[in-house]
């Protein structure tokens, strides 16, 4: 179970940097997919004959992601960073500062306890 977790934290390391090379921050959904699977991973390594199988299969797949960092060309990945601006006019944004503060419109944030 140990070198699962071991695999598991290289695994989700080896994402991350693959993200920020490719210039955003990893998602949720690919951080909570991989993770899902190397949890699967230490389940079956709680069944002792499948320990080495499950620990290998996991090292493999860290492996696998490594390789294709170091590979000739690697693949573009579409990160869909930074978001799109809303350039649409008909789109109506909020005016309001935080902590549910609402400002008029063309006026600054109000800072709590400022002196006026």
């Amino acid at each position: 179970m140990m070198g699962v977790g071991i695999a598991w934290a290289a695994g989700l390391g080896i994402i991350s940097y693959r993200w920020v090379k490719a210039g955003a921050p990893p998602t949720p959904g690919t951080l909570f997919a991989a993770s899902g699977f190397f949890a699967l991973c230490a389940l079956l390594a709680e069944y002792p004959p499948a320990r080495v199988t499950a620990t290998l299969l996991a090292f493999g797949i860290d492996l696998a992601a490594y390789l294709q960092i170091v590979g000739k060309a690697p693949a573009a990945q579409a990160t869909g960073w930074p978001p799109l601006l809303i350039n649409d006019p008909t789109v109506l944004l909020p005016s309001g500062g935080s902590n549910g503060q609402i400002v008029p419109e063309g006026q600054g944030a109000a800072t709590p306890g400022a002196a006026a």
